[in-house]
């Protein structure tokens, strides 16, 4: 059974996190490496565990804390630079232990090597709360399944595997690819894109395929600029000049798609503001880079 990439959102308006704290168990051995970095506009990341390993790839510190503490990204206080660099992971599991335990094994990893401390306090918040349309949601099945969403499972047709999130920067701006994720993952993702944290109230449970163009709010935890293989420059648009057909050069100006509220509008679904009181994990202390392997 392979990991979730994203986790269920709590479908309630009170967002809460799981209290476990760190424990005796640990992984027998790990290797944490600097990413290589990756093309500039396009993010891949993947998470899995199967087989007794856990292999995370091009994953954030942020990325980390929120599976080994069992929190969204938006219940996470820390630095900026938390979601930004990005680390290689490949770790054992000690005999016995099973996927469940990767949380706690994941808070043994990120105090020895990176020195983790961190406090909960609450607090009210403004959210989005995913919710059905007035015409009901139009949603597409995901065609393949798979426990979990899990990212390594394959897509038909050499798309991005099924569960994992594919994002990439044109002219028009963002273009996100989702196969085969929950509701609740969606909404955990386009929090990153939204001026407010995204909670699934949809009560709506399967895995379904998405693919949503839309000019972000915001772009936490995400590198920006840069030419994406979309073509063209990035989110900062064409480059500066006009001519026959649009400027100096021959360049045909290009429209920016609309917000991210549009996009999830053609699934029959809408996000509507609201209050929530939240818990909240502090991080007040963590290495930017781990001790020696």
């Amino acid at each position: 059974m392979k990991s979730s990439f994203a986790c269920a959102l709590i479908l309630s308006c009170c967002v809460a996190f799981g209290q476990q704290a760190a424990g005796t168990l640990a992984f027998e051995v790990a290797s944490i490496k600097l990413s290589e970095p990756q093309q500039m506009g396009r993010i891949r990341v993947m998470m899995d565990t199967d087989g007794g390993m856990l292999r995370y790839s091009n994953v954030s510190l942020k990325d980390c804390v929120r599976v080994a503490f069992k929190v969204k990204e938006f219940q996470i206080e820390a630095p900026d630079w938390l979601g930004n660099q990005r680390f290689d992971i490949v770790a054992k599991f000690p005999a016995g232990a099973t996927e469940k335990q990767v949380p706690e094994m994941l808070q043994a990893l990120l105090v020895e090597r990176f020195k983790l401390t961190t406090h909960k306090n609450s607090k009210e918040g403004a959210i989005y709360a995913l919710v059905a349309g007035k015409n009901g949601p139009k949603l597409k099945p995901a065609e393949t399944t798979t426990p979990a969403a899990a990212p390594e499972a394959k897509a038909p047709g050499g798309g991005p595997p099924r569960g994992a999130v594919m994002m990439m920067m044109g002219p028009e701006g963002a273009h996100l690819k989702a196969p085969s994720v929950t509701l609740s993952g969606l909404a955990e993702m386009i929090s990153r894109f939204a001026e407010r944290p995204v909670v699934d109230m949809t009560g709506i449970e399967g895995q379904y395929d998405f693919d949503l163009v839309f000019t972000p709010e915001t772009m936490r935890g995400m590198p920006g600029g840069g030419r994406g293989p979309m073509g063209g420059p990035g989110p900062g648009g064409p480059p500066p000049g006009g001519g026959p057909g649009g400027g100096p050069g021959g360049e045909i100006p290009v429209e920016r798609a609309g917000s991210i509220y549009d996009s999830v509008q053609q699934y029959g679904l809408k996000l509507e503001p609201r209050k929530a009181p939240m818990e909240m994990l502090v991080v007040d202390h963590i290495e930017k880079l781990p001790t020696e392997n």
